[in-house]
């Protein structure tokens, strides 16, 4: 689950948003601190809720809303959004992850719920051509650390980390947390100059605290909840404005072979904007 200035570190996810366009040189490796027990445990409760015990690919569905807030100005929501992913964990033998997502996701009405073509932007009064997304994800998972499986432009600050949030009533929430800042790039000839621009990237998963001691082979539910504080996506034509989007996502891990999940208007137009992805 990816926003557009992520879409290659995302879920980038950002998330919208999901961060390819990002994935070029080394970023610094950021240690974060576990809140709550070691980081390989940790790890392993996160991929439990993340994945499926044989290894497989598992698909998420998932719907929503963006929101948008100018400095100076109150939020509003602005479009719903609906999508699918397929995530898959690969481990490696030094006890670190390669996790790979591919995700398509779109921008729709608010009345109707259908993709839009184009959009009257309520704090420009320009309508915009709407940029529906396809977003590719590779990182590694190293304890509690999340580094990018490539390599990012100079400049690209990237933090990703792994941490429990809460213990409630019997459910467990354990957070994958992506934060990016992308340098500000001059003009050129035949491109005008973009101001420094955020993306950063929070979802948490949450599931029944008792099924993490159940046996490796059994399936865990999970749900998901999402949200980004993220620069304005390019789509809406706010360059130079000050504020931040919001993609706020909820959504379910689904075995690949639940198509029932994703309504048969989405898997039509998926299907008709991006032949195969659908598994």
């Amino acid at each position: 689950m990816t926003d557009e200035p992520i879409d290659a570190a995302r879920r980038a996810t950002t998330l919208g948003l999901g961060l390819s366009a990002l994935a070029f040189a080394a970023p610094p490796i950021v240690h974060a601190q576990n809140s709550a027990g070691d980081a390989a445990d940790l790890l392993r409760d996160f991929l439990r809720l993340r994945t499926a015990p044989g290894g497989e690919a598992v698909m998420w569905r998932y719907a929503g809303i963006l929101v948008g807030k100018p400095e100076g100005e109150m939020a509003r929501p602005l479009t719903r959004i609906e999508g699918v992913s397929y995530t898959q964990a690969a481990p490696r033998t030094d006890g670190s992850v390669d996790w790979q997502l591919e995700e398509v996701g779109y921008y729709c009405d608010l009345e109707n719920g259908r993709p839009l073509d184009r959009f009257a932007n309520p704090f420009t009064q320009a309508t915009v051509r709407v940029a529906h997304y396809r977003s590719p994800q590779k990182l590694r998972f190293i304890g509690n650390r999340i580094e990018p499986a490539q390599a990012m432009p100079p400049g690209v600050e990237f933090r990703g980390e792994i941490r429990r949030l809460a213990a409630v009533a019997g459910r467990v929430a354990v957070t994958e947390d992506l934060y990016v800042r992308m340098p500000a790039v001059p003009a050129t000839e035949t491109r005008p100059a973009r101001a420094v621009r955020y993306a950063n990237s929070l979802a948490t998963f949450h599931g029944a605290e008792r099924d993490l001691s159940r046996p490796a082979r059994v399936w865990l539910p999970c749900e998901f909840s999402y949200t980004t504080l993220n620069s304005f996506a390019s789509w809406l034509e706010m360059d130079g404005v000050a504020g931040v989007q919001d993609m706020r996502i909820t959504g379910a891990k689904c075995r690949v072979d639940q198509r029932e999940t994703i309504p048969a208007w989405l898997r039509e137009r998926i299907a008709l904007d991006h032949p195969g992805f659908l598994r």
